[in-house]
């Protein structure tokens, strides 16, 4: 049996360790035929090289597969840039989008911290302007004179005044009638 290749290529933070089909079938503890099936329906990604060296990366071959049945072979001879000549600018490259992802995130999170920050602001002035609005209403009903009160209508003690006034001329044409019938009688 050959034995498997494994390469260790750089990136943001930690080594990365491709592993040949043959070693990814193995420490997996499945068939190569099972790695070449979950790769054509698209459930694994594998990375080719210039000589046409297919590979699987180890984060990836856990991803789909679960926990390894066997720990990747360590002493495998690593593919050098040197057989992957385009391939240095590619992990250059995926090198500059994750850091460009990272600052995208870091932005999106400082805009939600300032979403928010300005959610809560807002909350604020508002009760401080239902707060003053309330005041304003209070201080103006303090302020302001008391609604005038209604006066009687004046036609009211005239009605009065002039009842009054028939009710004594009737008294007086009385009490003249009855002494003037007592005087001519």
């Amino acid at each position: 049996m050959p034995q498997a290749a494994c390469r260790t290529v750089p990136s943001n933070s930690a080594a990365m360790t491709v592993l040949s089909i043959r070693a990814a079938a193995t420490a997996a503890g499945v068939d190569r035929r099972t790695i070449q099936r979950a790769i054509q329906a698209g459930r694994l990604s594998a990375t080719t090289t210039v000589s046409g060296e297919r590979g699987i990366d180890l984060s990836e071959l856990i991803r789909v597969f679960g926990e390894l049945r066997q720990a990747p072979p360590s002493g495998a001879a690593p593919l050098s840039h040197s057989a992957a000549p385009d391939a240095a600018p590619q992990f250059d490259l995926v090198l500059v989008l994750r850091e460009q992802v990272q600052r995208a995130e870091e932005r999106e999170s400082r805009t939600w911290d300032q979403l928010q920050q300005a959610q809560q602001e807002k909350a604020r002035l508002l009760a401080l302007l239902e707060a003053e609005q309330v005041a304003r209403r209070d201080l103006e009903q303090k302020l302001l004179p008391p609604p005038p009160q209604p006066e009687l209508p004046p036609h009211r003690y005239h009605r009065l005044w002039l009842l009054l006034a028939i009710l004594a001329l009737t008294a007086v044409i009385l009490v003249w009638t009855h002494t003037s019938a007592y005087w001519l009688g």
